[in-house]
């Protein structure tokens, strides 16, 4: 595959300024966008939009397809609806998730009285009919049951009403995201979405093609999903997820999938597929086991999947996260496919590592890190007098010459031979730890929750990857 040098920024939609607590589709986002287009950066990639579900985390969702209603601009709404909106704003550091969601719903409910519909609506219905339906039900079922787990629920029928008002949250989203997409790709930039392979136990999905997955009677995962020990953590990573029936999937040409890859094709310019190494080997653990150390490699469905979505799929474009420890095959399988993988240069800063990367192949995408790493600033802090000065040597001699260890680092992340080069908001800003986005192997607060508040200033990182931009050709005309 041929491919541009770019240059790009990792910015959850979440983590924009907001007005209501949590970065949305509003002003603070097409004022981002509009500034990450002055620097010349033509790629924005986020994390999932979907409905957030355990531990607030978007890698479980109780949808793969469904976007999550507090990312919806209650101002942008109540504007189109020309309703009066009188909110005081909520700004701060963190995302209260809870708070969020009790707040946007209230205007959500509000606004659906007022909701009156028309072609537009008729059309998204008409681009959303592989998956709406069974969307709106299970969630509408689960809030009419206290929101407990589907193999828990006791009221099994909702009124239309309620389906309706979910159709309309999903149609407002989905209105919403595409103008903002729109925005930034009439402005050069191409967005990245990112799915995760596994899907929520507690999802739409799961819970309306049971018959695709490894489940007990019950409903309950009969093997969950996730790694053994590695280098995030020495117990190993237990995600809870379900496993896949393969076979079953196999039976009808993999539909499930071949549905969500087309949505997703329709919702971003391109599509990263999170452990993509699970395709060729997963781990499966049992589904009562405590720990992800019990459990087995089991062999994927390899080129037999990927063959049937390109075949089903046209234009489809991914890029695969394929990072680990990992056995030659999956590498292979990538290649098979012309599949852009990655590189962190966080794990890759001695002497003959640096020497390596600058070598590494065109097709491929580096970070200093992922939503999943310290920041970069956190880390160089972290290191010992004896390996910061070495590693701040071997850059500068390398031409990368700036006042701080994160900043040389990121300007060697750009001046790799790798097509794509991306650099999350903090290790642009030199942010610490407080701004990590995710601890692998932990669950919860504060997790997910990073934000810009609204003081934040980013005139100084915007120059920054500006100059790195232009300085190690990246600008595409």
């Amino acid at each position: 595959m041929t491919q541009t040098r770019r240059a790009g920024v990792l910015m959850p939609v979440s983590s924009f300024e907001g007005t209501l607590g949590i970065g949305d589709f509003g002003s603070s986002a097409y004022t981002w966008i509009q500034n990450l287009a002055k620097t010349n950066a033509t790629i924005w990639q986020i994390l999932p939009l979907n409905p957030v579900g355990y531990g607030n985390s978007p890698y479980q969702t109780y949808s793969s397809f469904a976007g999550d209603e507090i990312y919806i601009s209650i101002e942008k709404l109540y504007a189109t609806l020309q309703l009066e909106f009188d909110q005081e704003p909520v700004f701060g550091k963190r995302v209260n998730f809870g708070a969020v969601r009790t707040l946007k719903t209230a205007y959500l409910r509000n606004a659906f009285q007022h909701f009156k519909k028309d072609a537009s609506y008729d059309a998204f219905l008409e681009v959303a009919v592989t998956w709406l339906d069974e969307y709106v039900t299970f969630i509408a079922l689960k809030k009419l049951n206290d929101n407990a787990s589907w193999t828990e629920w006791k009221v099994m029928k909702v009124s239309e009403s309620e389906l309706e008002y979910e159709r309309f949250v999903q149609y407002v989203f989905y209105m919403q995201w595409m103008d903002l997409k729109k925005y930034a790709n009439d402005l050069g930039i191409r967005v990245v979405g990112d799915i995760p392979i596994y899907l929520g136990h507690d999802s739409a999905e799961v819970y309306h093609h049971r018959d695709q997955f490894l489940l007990n009677r019950d409903g309950t995962p009969a093997w969950v999903a996730g790694v053994p020990p590695d280098y995030f953590s020495t117990e190993g990573q237990l995600w809870g997820n379900p496993i896949y029936d393969w076979k079953a999937m196999a039976h009808n040409d993999y539909a499930l999938w071949a549905d969500r890859l087309r949505w997703n094709q329709e919702m971003f310019d391109v599509i990263r597929i999170d452990h993509f190494r699970a395709f060729d080997t997963y781990w499966i653990i049992p589904g009562e086991s405590e720990t992800a150390r019990i459990g087995e490699w089991k062999i994927g469905p390899r080129n037999h999947f990927f063959d049937a979505m390109y075949r089903q799929i046209e234009n489809l474009e991914l890029v695969v996260e394929d990072l680990g420890d990992l056995r030659p095959e999956v590498l292979e399988l990538r290649d098979d496919y012309d599949l852009m993988g990655m590189k962190i240069i966080q794990f890759n800063l001695n002497p003959h590592e640096l020497e390596a990367n600058a070598l590494v192949d065109s097709n491929i995408l580096v970070y200093t890190g992922t939503h999943d790493n310290q920041t970069m600033a956190d880390w160089t802090d972290e290191l010992t007098i004896k390996k910061y000065k070495e590693i701040t040597k071997n850059l500068k001699d390398l031409g990368h010459d700036y006042p701080s260890l994160w900043q040389q680092v990121a300007s060697y992340t750009l001046s790799l031979n790798a097509n794509w080069a991306i650099l999350p908001i903090q290790d642009l800003m030199g942010l610490d730890n407080e701004a990590r986005i995710n601890e692998p192997g932990t669950i919860g607060s504060p997790n997910w929750e990073w934000k810009l508040d609204l003081n934040t200033d980013l005139t100084d990182a915007f120059q920054f990857l500006a100059t790195l931009v232009t300085a190690f050709d990246r600008v595409v005309d």
